[in-house]
């Protein structure tokens, strides 16, 4: 009687993970989100002829902006083991808060919307800190009555920048050394954040929450500041977003920024954030914006429908959450 064999060989082993050499599926799982980046553009590039026009892919990064400021609030929100369903309705709230007051010159209009922003998001820190409340209810407790303040104050209508002046258009339209200015801004607010998260205490307080709550107040790190900030931030910059969208057309309408909050959630798991928080970064999320962007601009530019679009993102979100989790299992 033969005895039987207590490991089998490599070609009769199961998966394809154990057939790749050493260390390769780790490797590919922590650089998924370039590899995937890369691989899109080739694609991308062979698929149409107008990809590589430098028209489209300034257009392309230009309406990637608004997203892509969102989904840097978002980052740090899910590095805090937080989530903010409100972002999208919070960015309709800056455009229709800009517009309004739109005659009262540029700067007074964008600084009331931007405060007007903060205190939303301050207020789902605190119904989170202060009342106990899980994120995913307050926020969408925030969602719901933020987008219902926007229909309540238009009627349901669009509302228009009146007496907006040269500056306020500038914000969306306008260029700093051939740049788009959403451009420059989307890029501007993602490398301070990288540095802040980075190299700054907060930002180490940040991930401390998200990793280990416990740990984290036991160590002196004040959670609840530091989550009330997070969900501030996360206000402030989805303000920002909408100042931009609305100054693009001088309109703010009432459904400004609807699911804009998915896109960032996206983004931000492909970029190689981990849903559970603590693990991941906003560096990462540059690409997980452009992976998006890439691919509507893709599909639009094949002249696929808007419809099919939709449940192409719902299986990207479904394959970026499977593959975070692969990621912190193999972490």
């Amino acid at each position: 009687m033969t005895d039987i064999p207590t490991e089998t060989p490599d070609s009769d082993r199961r998966g394809f993970s154990r057939r790749l050499p050493a260390g390769m599926v780790p490797f590919l799982l922590k650089y998924s989100h370039v590899i995937t980046f890369l691989v899109l553009f080739v694609l991308a590039s062979v698929a149409s002829p107008f990809f590589l026009d430098v028209t489209n892919l300034l257009n392309l990064v230009r309406g990637a902006s608004m997203v892509g400021i969102v989904a840097v609030g978002m980052t740090i929100v899910i590095l805090c083991r937080g989530i903010d369903l409100s972002a999208g309705s919070i960015v309709g709230v800056a455009a229709v808060a800009a517009a309004a007051s739109a005659g009262l010159t540029s700067p007074v209009a964008w600084l009331l919307a931007l405060a007007l922003c903060t205190f939303l998001g301050a207020i789902n820190g605190l119904l989170i800190t202060k009342l106990n409340l899980q994120p995913f209810i307050a926020t969408l407790a925030m969602m719901i009555f933020a987008r219902g303040c926007v229909y309540l104050y238009s009627d349901g209508g669009d509302v228009y920048a009146q007496g907006a002046d040269g500056m306020f258009r500038w914000l969306g339209s306008g260029y700093i050394l051939g740049v788009p200015v959403p451009v420059v801004l989307f890029v501007g607010t993602w490398a301070i954040f990288v540095y802040i998260m980075r190299h700054t205490r907060w930002g180490r307080h940040v991930y401390a929450v998200g990793a280990n709550e416990e740990a984290a107040r036991i160590y002196g790190v004040a959670v609840d500041r530091i989550k009330i900030q997070v969900y501030a931030l996360s206000g402030f910059l989805a303000g920002v977003a909408g100042l931009i969208l609305v100054s693009r057309i001088s309109v703010a309408e009432p459904n400004a920024g609807n699911l804009y909050e998915l896109d960032a959630i996206a983004a931000t798991l492909i970029g190689g954030t981990a849903f559970d928080g603590g693990v991941g970064g906003v560096a990462g999320t540059i690409l997980g914006v452009l992976i998006l962007a890439m691919i509507t601009n893709l599909l639009n530019l094949m002249s696929v429908s808007p419809f099919v679009q939709m449940l192409a993102m719902g299986i990207i979100i479904v394959v970026a959450v499977v593959v975070s989790d692969l990621r912190n299992r193999k972490s």
